[in-house]
């Protein structure tokens, strides 16, 4: 695929997106960490004596930080964190498909992908937080600072002030690492979704970027953050606009019983959408729904879980798929380096390395 390598090429994110492989990891991901954020937060309830769990949450178990003892809030964090990390590895794998895409490679699958982040997942977790060790390195070393000179009487405050310029620029220094790993964060799974990089890498690339390229670093992000919203949109209307003409369609001849299955689903989705009730404008007022349509309003239910994780899942692809463009032309920019042209030998030895790697490990 030819780029600009400018700003006109993030737009092309929006299309990117609209994916068939990058929606279905998106879809994984979003079962595998709703699952393992369930399984760990209803294991906290259960030890706190919660009752009525399906009456409260339903499929999407909940709960505030607090609520439970000291294990039971360390469970609720843990899932967290779990759904989280999934999330970026799922982005990562976003990324590789993109990159291949815009090489060329439309055969590279979803099993490649996997492959590809089983290899690297540790690299886009714990690159942002190797940065976030380096800022914490220096928040702590300002604590014990200011614990040695309120603990020497008399001299540690004169010692404080003479040394307050270094002690300034340290400060200073810190704050450019906090930017990093925000960077860092944001940018890991397109740094290692493009060129497979290792921790030390990603650590290196965030601050190359944050130094030499910040302006187009924010102006990018926004821009991207943009076109994501216009997918959504895009995206948001037909599939309300499918639902409409379903009902529309299909309501003149199961009238109240279609009333009955889209009121019965409504109750098994996290949110419904404002104007939820305007698509079903042409149909009766839902009744008591019989035997059949309780079952059936909950497997319809299941549906519109999907269909919203659909959505979900293209607004991930579209936002890894943004990545990847902002990292390729922001290495373009900085290095004078078009990725998309690199030595495709390289990559294979790359992948035959993880690959014997994990053979080893195994």
């Amino acid at each position: 695929m030819n780029l600009h390598f400018d700003i006109r090429d993030i737009f092309r994110c929006v299309r990117l997106g609209w994916s068939g492989k990058k929606i279905w990891v998106g879809l994984l991901g979003l079962f595998a960490a709703w699952a393992g954020y369930s399984v760990l937060l209803l294991i906290a309830h259960i030890r706190a004596g919660s009752g009525s769990l399906w009456q409260r949450y339903g499929l999407f178990p909940g709960a505030t930080l607090g609520e439970f003892d000291l294990f039971g809030t360390g469970l609720h964090i843990l899932g967290m964190v779990f759904a989280l990390a999934v999330v970026f590895v799922t982005t990562s794998m976003m990324c590789k498909i993109t990159f291949q895409q815009l090489r060329g490679d439309e055969f590279y699958s979803v099993g490649d992908a996997y492959r590809f982040a089983r290899a690297r997942w540790i690299a886009v977790l714990f690159g942002p937080v190797a940065v976030f060790a380096l800022f914490a390195l220096f928040v702590v070393a300002g604590i014990a600072i200011g614990w040695v000179a309120g603990w020497i009487p008399s001299v540690g405050e004169i010692v404080f002030a003479l040394c307050f310029i270094p002690i300034f620029f340290a400060a200073l220094l810190a704050v450019f690492i906090g930017l990093v790993f925000v960077v860092a964060v944001i940018m890991s799974p397109a740094i290692v979704g493009t060129e497979g990089y290792d921790i030390l890498d990603v650590v290196i690339q965030s601050f190359s970027l944050t130094w030499s390229q910040p302006w187009r670093l924010v102006l990018y992000a926004v821009w991207m953050i943009f076109a994501v919203w216009v997918g959504l949109m895009v995206m948001g209307a037909l599939t309300m606009a499918a639902i409409g003409l379903i009902a529309m369609a299909c309501g003149l001849f199961m009238d109240v019983k279609l009333a009955n299955l889209f009121d019965r689903a409504s109750h098994y989705l996290l949110f419904v959408p404002e104007k939820w009730d305007d698509l079903f404008a042409s149909l009766p007022a839902p009744g008591t729904p019989l035997g059949a349509e309780v079952w059936g309003g909950g497997i319809l239910g299941v549906m519109l879980i999907v269909i919203t994780g659909i959505v979900v899942a293209y607004v991930q692809a579209t936002y890894a798929s943004g990545l990847s463009l902002m990292y390729v032309v922001l290495r373009h920019r900085k290095d004078d380096e078009n990725l998309l042209a690199r030595d495709d030998d390289l990559e294979v030895v790359s992948e035959e390395a993880d690959d014997n790697t994990d053979s080893e490990t195994a």
